[in-house]
């Protein structure tokens, strides 16, 4: 029996390692963090009826990037995971060298960070699960000081706690090393999508829960198609999938046979503290970024 924010039992593992965390269904199965490339809506209001056993979605909240966005969240999260602690110190220094930035792009990440942070504060999510109704925000508080822009102060919302609650066991993990291998947004987001609705080696899934996922439901559906399909040719040149099979209604697509490579034997290895803690000394990065 281990604890979720030290306070929440669970009966599996919790992760949170720099390469490996334990996530919540709900923040990787929900439209959260999607393509935002061609997003022409800085807020967005997005309601679902039904995706899965999470039902009467409801979503408020300037859509969060595959990329950045979630770097920032995977960042943040480690430090949340094992504690029942609300507020915590964002260390630009140690944040750069977590994802492996140049010092040279310093300037330029900080302003990436704070608008970040900035959009994870107008987060709000609502859905029900079973019978119980959660309401789900991100930060409450970002703390900037101008004279010390080396330090960030976040705290968290106590409702983001409702993201693990609504099924303590419901949980993931999540592969960052492989995650960080994928370059398409359509790939990272179905990547997050097909893990939690792992049930066994193949599962079948209809295209409209997938463009639910991607929240493209109003987009060009023979182009959102072509997309979905390079994203599975990615997901399979990096062993996350075996194959994916169209399913089909006469001539029209309805879903897709994926097909997962076998998961490994053995579980990972548990690091020692010194190696979770995200706040160690790492080499930075000695190649400067483009940007």
């Amino acid at each position: 029996m281990e604890l979720i924010f030290n306070q929440f039992k669970t009966n599996k593992k919790i992760f949170a390692q720099d390469g490996y965390m334990t996530f919540a269904k709900s923040i990787l199965h929900l439209p959260i963090f999607q393509s935002v490339k061609n997003s022409k809506n800085p807020r967005t209001i997005l309601k679902i009826e039904r995706l899965y056993a999470f039902e009467d979605i409801e979503m408020d909240f300037i859509p969060l990037s595959v990329d950045f966005d979630f770097d920032v969240f995977y960042y943040i999260l480690q430090m949340k995971l094992k504690s029942d602690k609300l507020t915590f110190t964002i260390n630009m220094k140690k944040f750069m060298r977590f994802h492996k930035i140049h010092p040279s792009n310093k300037k330029v990440y900080i302003e990436k960070l704070r608008k970040t942070l900035k959009s994870m504060m107008k987060f709000y999510l609502e859905f029900r699960h079973g019978s119980t109704t959660y309401k789900c925000h991100l930060l409450n508080n970002v703390i900037e000081d101008a004279n010390d822009r080396e330090n960030t102060v976040i705290t968290f919302n106590k409702e983001f706690e409702n993201f693990y609650k609504h099924d303590t066991d419901l949980i993931f993990n999540f592969k960052f090393d492989e995650f960080k291998e994928i370059n398409g947004d359509y790939a990272k987001a179905l990547y997050m999508f097909y893990l939690t609705n792992r049930y066994s080696d193949t599962v079948n899934f209809n295209v409209i829960d997938l463009m639910k996922r991607l929240n493209v439901e109003t987009h060009n559906r023979s182009k959102v198609i072509e997309r979905i399909n390079k994203a599975h040719d990615e997901l399979i040149s990096i062993n996350f999938l075996k194959a994916v099979e169209p399913i089909k209604e006469g001539r029209e697509l309805t879903g897709y046979k994926v097909e997962f490579k076998k998961r490994r034997e053995k579980p990972l290895a548990e690091l020692k503290e010194k190696e979770i803690n995200i706040t160690d000394d790492l080499s930075l990065c000695d190649e400067e970024l483009p940007f």
